[in-house]
């Protein structure tokens, strides 16, 4: 991939891409991270993103508005979806930590 040819193009994907999320500061910001992958691997599944992450659905529910609040319509946006993806893999491309 690309990404992993050019660290450069990388890190300028994964700061574009995730600056929303970096205003938000400490445990909160890793739970909402490690929610935006588990929800872009699985889009509009609360169930499967719930059980991957071991927490009830109205929390992933709830995160999910957090991030709404963050990214408005991209996260509705399939080509932006791709770009947040791509962005938490430049970020960090192990895909247990976020």
């Amino acid at each position: 991939m690309a990404l992993h040819a050019d660290p450069a193009l990388a890190a300028a994907l994964a700061e574009r891409g995730l600056a929303p999320l970096a205003a938000v500061a400490g445990p909160a910001h890793d739970r909402l991270a490690e929610t935006l992958r588990a929800w872009l691997d699985r889009p509009g599944q609360v169930q499967a993103v719930a059980a991957v992450l071991g927490v009830h659905p109205q929390t992933v529910r709830y995160r999910l508005r957090q991030l709404r609040d963050l990214y408005g319509l991209a996260l509705e946006d399939p080509e932006q979806r791709l770009a947040l993806a791509l962005a938490l893999r430049a970020h960090s491309p192990d895909p247990v930590s976020v």
